[in-house]
This record gives structure tokens, sequence and C-alpha cells, in this order.
């Protein structure tokens, strides 16, 4: 810095200061890269609670119809338990696939 003139100097030392600034407000705690990355997680966090918020509505909907319709309780019996009314008869289809890939049963 000895050679260079005082103008060149407060040139050269503001360009420096810049730096640095412009390095601290991209690479801090609280700098630009990690308000991006809160951003982005809060976009993430929106996303997922609508998508919770949708299937709360779709189990609140299904929860009223259980307590309101026998249908539907029919139909949940029906589906999840795999109950069947007296006399009925139940006839299960099973895939090719499922029989050829089985592992022969042994007695």
């Amino acid at each position: 810095m000895k050679n260079l003139n005082l103008y060149q100097q407060i040139i050269l030392l503001t360009l420096a200061f810049f730096v640095l600034v412009l390095f601290m407000a991209i690479f801090h705690e609280n700098g630009i890269l990690k308000i991006h990355n809160f951003e982005k997680k809060m976009i993430e966090f929106n996303v997922n609670n609508i998508t919770l918020k949708k299937t709360n509505q779709k189990l609140r909907v299904e929860i009223e119809a259980l307590k309101s319709d026998p249908l539907s309780i029919e139909v949940l019996a029906r589906e999840k338990l795999n109950m069947v009314r007296p006399g009925e008869t139940v006839y299960q289809i099973v895939p090719l696939e499922k029989i050829f890939t089985s592992p022969p049963k042994t007695r």
C-alpha cells in the first residue's frame, strides 16, 4: 500500500469493506442463505398443512357418515372386517401370478 496514492487506498478499502459486508450478508447466521432455507421449509410446512387439513376434512365426513348412515357402517364392516350377512356366500378371486409365485405348502 506504500505505492498507492490516497485516492487508490480509499477505493481499495471501500471495495474491501463492500466485499466484507456482502460476505456477511450472505453467510452470516441471519444471512440470505438462512432466510432462503427458512422460506423453503415454510413452503413445505404449508403444503403439508394443507394436505393434513384435506385429510382431516375427509375423516370428518367419514365420521359423520358412520354416525348417521347405517349403509356406510355396513360398507365399512364388509370392506375392513370382511363381514358378511347370514346366508351370503363369499367368493375370493386369487390372481394367477399369486398362485404361481407362492411357495408350495409342505406337510
